[in-house]
């Protein structure tokens, strides 16, 4: 993610109910969604909020009904989305909300052609779905936990993340250098990691001593130590200096 937000949502307001089911859902799997009921605060000016929003998201998902495709406001939205999908790649998912292709095909063929979502489906199932196409399919996504944002903690050994959803098992920069193979790339803080690019974490960590001392025992620390001296940071070598690796 390069934004402030994966996923901007556009929905009818008639259709808050489902969107609001389907945008805890999203969250559970650790994505960031523009959604006007959580992001807009009292006093706000609508239309700016509006535009922000779509400036600000990598994503747009479009939760398409019969209240949807009746108005005028949700045709802006639309028209903003599709000119970006257009102009700059953005990537649109289309749900399909109780309407169906022949629909579509008359009030916009255009979006037809997308492969859509269908509201048919369970929520968390549309929520995987999406979360694996934002996360590049990554078998290990580290989701920060709700009370607070770690992502930058976590690399500096100072913090946990959550496994792929809010309900998987924490883990930490130094257990996450002893995951197996299958479990990288890991997507930490916006990107892709290999294991090389965690150990180099570590091995800043270890050098600079930023790192929690409460979660890494002593036995975990030497196999560290051990583990990066394998990629070529030897912490403990007459003039290392952690600088020349950024």
């Amino acid at each position: 993610m390069t934004k402030p937000y994966h996923l901007f949502i556009s929905y009818a307001s008639e259709d808050e109910a489902y969107v609001t089911k389907l945008s805890e859902s999203l969250e559970y799997f650790g994505l960031r969604v523009w959604f006007a009921p959580l992001t807009l605060k009292i006093g706000d000016k609508l239309l700016d909020s509006i535009n922000a929003g779509l400036i600000a998201s990598d994503y747009g998902l479009i939760v398409l009904s019969k209240p949807y495709i009746s108005k005028s406001w949700t045709k802006y939205e639309l028209d903003v989305l599709h000119r970006q999908h257009i102009e700059k790649e953005k990537k649109l998912f289309p749900l399909w909300h109780c309407i169906d292709k022949s629909q579509i095909d008359t009030w916009n063929p255009g979006l037809s052609g997308i492969v859509a979502l269908k509201s048919t489906e369970e929520t968390s199932s549309i929520a995987k779905n999406i979360s694996d196409v934002v996360y590049q399919n990554c078998p290990i996504r580290g989701v920060a936990p709700s009370y607070e944002n770690p992502q930058w903690r976590f690399l500096q050994g100072r913090g946990e993340l959550y496994a792929n959803h809010q309900d998987g098992g924490a883990f930490n920069l130094f257990e996450a250098a002893e995951f197996p193979d299958s479990h990288f790339p890991i997507y930490i803080h916006n990107r892709q990691y290999t294991r090389k690019q965690i150990v180099l974490e570590v091995m800043k960590s270890l050098y600079y001593e930023s790192y929690d001392k409460m979660r890494l025992s002593d036995d975990r620390k030497e196999r560290m130590m051990v583990l990066c001296k394998e990629y070529g940071y030897d912490i403990e070598a007459p003039g290392f200096d952690a600088a020349i690796y950024g």
